[in-house]
């Protein structure tokens, strides 16, 4: 099976049946895109690792604790912490607060991502804002140019109403 379980359809599936049951029988993995889960990464498009059920009960800061978050970081920096964690014992405190900082960057770097969308999407909004607001100044611009000439006419349909009523009167 070369395709990823995401990408199978109907067919691919009947065909390999087989393989698509070992490799959910025991999951470790889950797509964070489709939810299907596999104990292969490399079967789905966006995998990411299922924790142990002694995590998965507790608080969600408990959870980065137990390495629930480290999955969710990108393979390089993962295996990087890794290879530092399977040291014996670090030779000075800054290699840990290396470690500790290389994995707070890549946190930093998604919510990073995360907040310049919501800034693009907020300056977004705000133009739209903007432009709905020149519109109505426009409007009532117009509006009130509207009026005055009207007041206007009004005002000279009276004058001649005047002028007309006292000639009738004689």
């Amino acid at each position: 099976m070369t395709k990823r379980l995401c990408k199978l359809n109907r067919r691919d599936i009947s065909d390999n049946l087989g393989d698509i049951h070992r490799l959910v029988a025991e999951p470790k993995f889950l797509c964070r895109s489709c939810s299907r889960s596999s104990a292969d990464k490399s079967t789905l498009c966006k995998p990411a690792a299922i924790p142990p059920a002694s995590c998965q009960s507790k608080p969600l800061s408990e959870q980065q604790q137990c390495g629930v978050l480290a999955e969710a970081l990108p393979t390089t920096t993962t295996a990087k912490l890794s290879k530092a964690a399977n040291k014996a014992e670090p030779k000075l405190a800054t290699d840990v607060q290396m470690a500790e900082a290389l994995s707070l960057e890549t946190v930093d770097k998604k919510s990073l991502k995360r907040a310049k969308k919501a800034l693009k999407a907020q300056k977004k909004a705000q133009k739209k804002l903007r432009k709905v607001l020149k519109k109505s100044q426009k409007l009532l611009r117009k509006q009130s140019k509207l009026e005055h000439k009207y007041q206007l006419a009004a005002a000279t349909v009276e004058k001649q109403v005047m002028k007309v009523q006292p000639e009738q009167l004689h």
